[in-house]
């Protein structure tokens, strides 16, 4: 029988509010404080939203999106692009950047306090362009498999304290290697960076790394992670976005 032609009627009516009386008075009943994120993220998010999303700027982002697919690869130019568009939809509904990034807090503690448990995983990229997205657990991604020359990986943690791993002990990822170039073609974006519970695992030592703004070609808001190796010009390896990072005294690791 079709939905909308099931029987609606006072009865029906009221078998429905009894199993909301009875669900309410279970031990499943929402915790206090559940509630209190539920309520916190529909307040942020009739504050943050000022209006729909454009029409054009939907058919824009849809459009790049699938021209970005047809050969089944992306390259970082077309990753540049789905990320410009991305930013047009959220603008044209009044977002801002510091409005978008409290709205993925309150949609993370949403997660981290729900019953359900989160289970813990490792995600590792292929050696071109990729796109990571983890759960609940607390995560450890890997947006490269090699050393994450040519490649613009986007890596979301998602709920639970993760970490961006952009070196391990003997390499520092997204580095190019040239002399002369800034980076802009291989990169990390990290896209829900939370200083208090993730962490960015870096090759080598503080000194090989700096912090700053972000190269004015690229269509984001954050701060930008540049490698500092001996005899080269500063090398973009990561963008932490909608966050500003001071410093690397908290959400960092070093080995190697």
């Amino acid at each position: 029988m079709p939905l909308n032609a099931m029987p609606f009627n006072v009865q029906t009516l009221r078998n429905r509010q009894n199993f909301r009386n009875t669900r309410l008075a279970s031990p499943h009943e929402i915790p206090p404080e559940q509630k209190e994120n539920i309520q916190q993220l529909r307040s942020d998010l009739q504050g943050s939203v000022d209006s729909p999303p454009s029409e054009d700027s939907i058919d824009q982002l849809q459009t790049t999106v699938q021209t970005a697919l047809e050969d089944g690869t992306v390259t970082p130019e077309e990753g540049k692009a789905i990320a410009q568009a991305s930013v047009e939809v959220f603008e044209s509904m009044g977002l801002t950047s510091a409005e978008m990034r409290t709205l993925v807090y309150d949609v993370q503690n949403i997660a981290e306090n729900s019953r359900f448990p989160g289970e813990d995983e490792e995600l590792v990229g292929t050696d071109s362009s990729d796109f990571l997205l983890g759960k609940t657990g607390s995560d450890v991604l890997v947006g490269t498999p090699t050393n994450g020359q040519g490649e613009v990986d986007l890596l979301i943690g998602g709920g639970g304290s993760d970490t961006f791993v952009l070196g391990d002990a003997t390499t520092a990822y997204y580095d190019d290697g040239e002399r002369f170039t800034t980076g802009v073609n291989d990169f990390a974006a990290i896209a829900d960076f939370n200083i208090a519970y993730d962490t960015i695992q870096l090759h080598g030592n503080e000194g090989a790394y700096s912090l700053g703004a972000l190269p004015n070609d690229l269509p984001m808001q954050g701060t930008a992670l540049y490698h500092m190796a001996q005899g080269e010009l500063p090398e973009l390896i990561a963008i932490v976005a909608g966050v500003e990072v001071a410093d690397f005294s908290q959400g960092f690791t070093f080995v190697g």
